[in-house]
């Protein structure tokens, strides 16, 4: 199963990305990570599920996304 990391930067990021993907039917989590001081404060959305559509909806929420990666 693939898993998709998304890089919002802040925690009120994440949790607004988290509650609107919830609200469409997503099942994802926030975690903190730390060592990559790019990606701000360092807190990532967590899902397994249709990225593309994740992606356009936290977009069109206003949730600045920094980073997507696969692993």
């Amino acid at each position: 199963m693939k898993r998709y990391v998304i890089a919002t930067g802040t925690v009120t990021y994440a949790m607004k990305g988290r509650d609107l993907l919830r609200n469409h039917g997503f099942s994802v989590k926030i975690e903190r990570i730390t060592g990559d001081k790019t990606l701000g404060c360092g807190y990532v959305l967590i899902l397994t599920e249709n990225i593309a559509k994740a992606e356009q909806i936290l977009k069109d929420g206003g949730v600045k996304i920094l980073k997507i990666t696969e692993g």
